[in-house]
């Protein structure tokens, strides 16, 4: 419950609230048009595309630090014997994802839990169903 005075204020401002809120909504049969845009087109704005043009063209000293940076990428390249070769891997062949069990309810593990992680898995659940038994009471 709000004091007389919180009471007034706020009854005060949502009449000024609604009177504003009135007079920005349309009238029944006044057209809605949105507002005009202003701004650049999309087309115009670059977007690093290839072969799309910078916004901001590189400085000298950016054009030359870049490249210095890929001549000594190339001596250190070319000192080392070239580019690695790249070895093309065969496609895959053997069963399908859907085929191998994920630890999904009722799929087999792929290794199945040793005694200790089945004791301690036991032990963790034993202790949050206690742990739930002792607040199901609780109201939150």
């Amino acid at each position: 419950m709000d004091a007389p005075d919180v009471a007034a204020e706020k009854a005060r401002f949502f009449e000024v609230f609604g009177a504003i809120q009135a007079a920005a909504l349309p009238k029944p049969g006044q057209p809605i048009t949105p507002p005009k845009w202003y701004g650049p087109l999309a087309s115009t704005v670059p977007a690093s595309l290839p072969g799309s043009s910078a916004v901001v063209a590189n400085t000298a000293d950016v054009n030359a630090a870049r490249d210095a940076f890929f001549n000594t990428y190339r001596a250190q390249l070319a000192s080392v014997g070239g580019a690695p070769k790249v070895e093309v891997v065969q496609a895959w062949t053997g069963p399908m994802a859907a085929t191998v069990p994920a630890g999904l309810p009722g799929s087999s593990p792929v290794v199945a839990n040793t005694a200790d992680v089945n004791a301690a898995r036991q032990a963790f659940f034993d202790s949050y169903n206690r742990q739930v038994a002792a607040t199901a009471g609780v109201r939150v």
